[in-house]
């Protein structure tokens, strides 16, 4: 009984606290569809209805927008010891940007991928 204690206080004590925060920036979007666009062919209705409203719209010129799909997504989890810290983070992202002009897609770009990041610090 004395062990199972002390024990419990040891644990307690080497783990002093722990965090994790999450945040998510955009609206996601099906990256499987994207292979549904064609370039010169497919049309902002069309992109409408495999996407949704993009994050933005900029017009470039008197024909031509720029729509932007974005989503990105991370996390981080501390963990506090008596003399250091761990941090552990991760970041997921898509882009889908777009070129249209006269309502027509003429231009695409799509990333996607993770940034996993691992930081450790030690305390004086």
């Amino acid at each position: 009984m004395i062990k199972a204690i002390l024990l419990s206080i040891a644990l307690s004590i080497t783990q002093l606290g722990c965090a994790t925060s999450t945040f998510s920036h955009g609206r996601d979007f099906p990256s499987e569809k994207v292979s549904s666009i064609v370039r010169g062919k497919t049309t902002t209705l069309e992109l409408a209805a495999l996407f949704g409203q993009p994050f933005s719209k900029t017009l470039v010129s008197d024909t031509d927008e720029k729509w932007l799909y974005l989503y990105v997504q991370s996390s981080a989890k501390a963990k506090s010891y008596i003399v250091s810290m761990k941090v552990e983070s991760t970041v997921d992202q898509k882009m889908l940007d777009v070129l249209v002009r006269n309502g027509v897609v003429i231009n695409f770009t799509f990333n996607e991928g993770g940034n996993p990041a691992m930081m450790s610090t030690q305390s004086p």
